[in-house]
C-alpha cells in the first residue's frame, strides 16, 4: 500500500532575509532560484524581507513582506555596492531582526561582510553557492577554481553553505573551505507547474514543425550558443525543423544575426514571466545545452519535468541522467549536436520516450517540496549553533 505523502515542514513565525535575485529585467537560473525560495517559504508562513538589485526591476511584488531595493554598480559579471550599502544594511539588521539572513552568491562583493554583520546582529547565516565550475583539464575549469578560491574566503562569516552537487562540494573542500559548513541540496523543480501539456507557442507558430529543438538561458560562449547555431545548420535537418533560442547576453547579436539569416532560427528574448517558460517547455521536442562550464541549470530541470528530451555535456554539477537524456561530446560538441539532432529527427518516437524518462528522473530527485523542507532544516540547524540560542559554534 502506497504511504501518504508527508506534510510540507511549516515556516510560521520565521523572519527570514533573502539576498538574491529578482526576474524583472533578467531571467536565468539566479532568479529563478529567488523565485522558488521566496514564493515557497512565503506560502508556508514564513516572513520574507526580500533583497535585491534595484536594477533588477521588481517582479516579486506581493511574495515577500517587504522588497529592499538596493543600488549596484555592473561591470560585466561583477556587482559591486554602493558605498552607503554597508551602514544601511547594518541599520536594517539592527531594526528587523531578521532570525536567518540567507544569500544566495553573489548579491554583491560584499556578501562576506553580510554574514559578517548578519552574525554580529543574532542572525543564523546561511549562503546558497551557484557557481559553475567546468570539465577537469580544460582552461575553464582553471579559471573557476580560482574563482572557487576567492569566494571561499568570503563564504567563512556564513555558518553553512549551501552547493548543488557533492563534486562542488570537494571542490570548495580543495581550496580551503571547512567540510563540516558544506551542505548538499541539489536544485529541485516544481513539477506541478513544469508539467506536460500541448504549447502554445508551437500551435500558434509552429504547427507544421517535425522537430523543434530549443535553448534557454545565458547567451554568453561558455553555454555553447555558437555550437549550437552551427551544429543545427549542419545537421541540415530541412525546413519543417526549428531552433528556438531565448535569453539575453553577450552573444545576443550572433543569435539575432543566424535568426536574420536562417529563418529556421527563431529568437525569442527573455522569457521573464513563468508562463512563458512552461509554455516554451511544453513547445519543443528537444532541449539542448551545450554547456563548458554549470552549476546545476534550473531550466535543464524544468524541460525535464515538463516532459522535454534533453542534450547535454557532463559539464560542471549536471545531473547524471543516465538512460534519461542524451550525452553531447564536449571535445567535438558542434559534430556531436548534429549527430544527436539527426537521431532525433530520425526516431521522434524515441525523443518521446526520453522526455517521459527525463521528467521522471525530475519527479525523484528534485521536489521543489523536498528542497523547501532541507532549507527549513538548515536555517533551524544554524540558528540552534547561535551563541545566543544555546550553541557554541562561531564560524
Amino acid at each position: 500500500m502506497r504511504q501518504p505523502a508527508a506534510e510540507p515542514v511549516r515556516a510560521d513565525g520565521l523572519r527570514l532575509s533573502w539576498l538574491g535575485h529578482s526576474t524583472g529585467r533578467r531571467a536565468d537560473g539566479l532568479t529563478a532560484y529567488s523565485e522558488q525560495v521566496v514564493g515557497g517559504l512565503s506560502g508556508r508562513g514564513a516572513t520574507v524581507y526580500f533583497h535585491h538589485s534595484r536594477s533588477d526591476g521588481h517582479e516579486l511584488s506581493g511574495r515577500a513582506a517587504e522588497e529592499i531595493l538596493w543600488p549596484t554598480a555592473h561591470f560585466k559579471t561583477v556587482t559591486m555596492s554602493h558605498p552607503t550599502f554597508r551602514r544601511r544594511m547594518d541599520r536594517w539588521l539592527q531594526t528587523h531582526h531578521p532570525q536567518v539572513t540567507h544569500c544566495s552568491v553573489s548579491f554583491t562583493l560584499d556578501d562576506g561582510w553580510v554574514g559578517q554583520a548578519a552574525l554580529a546582529a543574532g542572525c543564523a547565516t546561511v549562503a546558497t553557492f551557484h557557481l559553475p565550475f567546468g570539465q577537469p583539464g580544460t582552461g575553464r575549469a582553471t579559471v573557476m577554481r580560482q574563482l572557487h578560491r576567492f569566494w571561499a574566503r568570503r563564504l567563512n562569516s556564513y555558518q553553512r553553505v549551501i552547493v548543488f552537487s557533492e563534486d562542488h562540494l570537494e571542490r570548495l573542500v580543495q581550496v580551503g573551505f571547512r567540510r563540516e559548513r558544506l551542505v548538499v541540496v541539489p536544485n529541485a523543480v516544481d513539477a506541478d507547474v513544469f508539467a506536460p501539456s500541448p504549447g502554445q507557442l508551437r500551435h500558434l507558430r509552429f504547427p507544421e514543425s517535425d522537430l523543434v529543438v530549443g535553448f534557454a538561458g545565458r547567451l554568453d560562449p561558455e553555454k555553447g550558443i555558437r555550437e549550437l547555431l552551427a551544429g543545427f545548420r549542419a545537421a541540415e535537418l530541412g525546413s519543417g525543423a526549428r531552433l528556438l533560442v531565448a535569453g539575453a547576453g553577450s552573444l545576443e547579436h550572433e543569435v539575432r544575426r543566424a535568426a536574420a539569416q536562417d529563418p529556421r532560427v527563431v529568437y525569442l528574448g527573455q522569457l521573464r514571466e513563468l508562463r512563458e517558460r512552461v509554455d516554451f517547455w511544453r513547445s519543443i521536442d528537444l532541449f539542448c545545452l551545450p554547456s563548458s562550464a554549470e552549476g546545476l541549470s534550473l531550466a535543464l530541470l524544468e524541460a525535464m519535468a515538463t516532459g522535454c528530451a534533453v542534450a547535454v555535456t557532463p559539464a560542471g554539477g549536471l545531473p547524471a541522467l543516465g538512460e534519461a537524456g542524451l550525452e553531447l561530446d564536449p571535445l567535438r560538441l558542434k559534430d556531436s549536436i548534429s549527430d544527436q539532432l539527426r537521431e532525433v529527427a530520425r526516431a521522434p518516437e524515441m525523443a518521446r520516450l526520453k522526455g517521459l524518462e527525463a521528467r521522471a528522473a525530475a519527479v525523484r530527485h528534485h521536489g521543489l517540496k523536498e528542497m523547501l523542507d532541507r532549507l527549513l532544516s538548515i536555517y533551524q540547524d544554524a540558528r540552534a549553533q547561535l551563541p545566543s540560542e544555546g550553541g557554541t559554534e562561531q564560524p
